[in-house]
Protein backbone atom coordinates (compact mmCIF):
# COMPACT_ATOMS: atom_id res chain seq x y z
CA UNK A 1 0.00 0.00 0.00
CA UNK A 2 1.38 3.40 -1.01
CA UNK A 3 1.12 5.89 1.84
CA UNK A 4 -0.12 9.29 0.67
CA UNK A 5 -0.05 12.70 2.26
CA UNK A 6 -3.84 12.69 2.56
CA UNK A 7 -3.74 9.32 4.37
CA UNK A 8 -1.19 10.62 6.88
CA UNK A 9 -3.16 13.84 7.43
CA UNK A 10 -6.35 11.85 7.91
CA UNK A 11 -4.69 9.63 10.53
CA UNK A 12 -3.28 12.65 12.35
CA UNK A 13 -6.71 14.28 12.44
CA UNK A 14 -8.19 11.01 13.75
CA UNK A 15 -5.80 11.39 16.69
CA UNK A 16 -6.84 15.00 17.27
CA UNK A 17 -3.79 16.63 15.69
CA UNK A 18 -3.95 20.01 13.98
CA UNK A 19 -2.41 20.11 10.54
CA UNK A 20 -0.22 23.18 10.30
CA UNK A 21 1.66 24.40 7.25
CA UNK A 22 4.92 23.33 8.88
CA UNK A 23 3.63 19.85 9.71
CA UNK A 24 2.36 19.45 6.17
CA UNK A 25 5.77 20.41 4.76
CA UNK A 26 7.50 17.90 7.02
CA UNK A 27 5.11 15.13 5.93
CA UNK A 28 5.67 15.96 2.24
CA UNK A 29 9.43 15.83 2.72
CA UNK A 30 9.31 12.52 4.57
CA UNK A 31 7.23 11.03 1.77
CA UNK A 32 9.52 12.43 -0.93
CA UNK A 33 12.75 11.44 0.83
CA UNK A 34 12.37 8.01 2.40
CA UNK A 35 15.07 6.83 4.79
CA UNK A 36 16.20 10.38 5.55
CA UNK A 37 17.19 11.50 9.01
CA UNK A 38 15.19 14.08 10.94
CA UNK A 39 17.98 16.59 10.41
CA UNK A 40 17.91 16.00 6.65
CA UNK A 41 14.12 16.48 6.66
CA UNK A 42 14.67 19.70 8.60
CA UNK A 43 17.08 21.10 6.00
CA UNK A 44 14.78 20.10 3.13
CA UNK A 45 11.80 21.68 4.90
CA UNK A 46 13.75 24.85 5.64
CA UNK A 47 14.28 25.40 1.90
CA UNK A 48 10.55 25.94 1.32
CA UNK A 49 9.68 27.28 4.78
CA UNK A 50 12.64 29.23 6.23
CA UNK A 51 11.00 29.80 9.62
CA UNK A 52 10.54 26.10 10.44
CA UNK A 53 12.29 24.88 13.59
CA UNK A 54 14.16 21.63 14.11
CA UNK A 55 11.91 20.99 17.10
CA UNK A 56 8.87 21.03 14.78
CA UNK A 57 10.42 18.25 12.71
CA UNK A 58 11.27 16.17 15.78
CA UNK A 59 7.79 16.65 17.29
CA UNK A 60 6.14 15.68 14.00
CA UNK A 61 8.32 12.58 13.69
CA UNK A 62 7.61 11.61 17.31
CA UNK A 63 3.86 12.03 16.77
CA UNK A 64 3.95 9.93 13.59
CA UNK A 65 5.90 7.24 15.45
CA UNK A 66 3.51 7.26 18.40
CA UNK A 67 0.46 6.66 16.19
CA UNK A 68 2.26 3.91 14.29
CA UNK A 69 2.86 5.60 10.95
CA UNK A 70 6.65 5.72 11.19
CA UNK A 71 9.07 3.02 12.16
CA UNK A 72 11.40 3.94 14.98
CA UNK A 73 14.62 2.93 13.18
CA UNK A 74 14.31 5.36 10.28
CA UNK A 75 11.92 7.91 8.85
CA UNK A 76 10.04 5.73 6.42
CA UNK A 77 6.27 5.52 6.54
CA UNK A 78 5.10 2.12 7.62
CA UNK A 79 2.67 0.72 5.06
CA UNK A 80 1.62 -2.23 7.23
CA UNK A 81 1.03 -0.37 10.50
Amino acid sequence: MQVTEQFVISKLRDFGQRITKQKSIVIKNILANPNSTAKEIYYLSKESHPNINLSTVYRTVKTLESIGLLGNRNITFCSVC
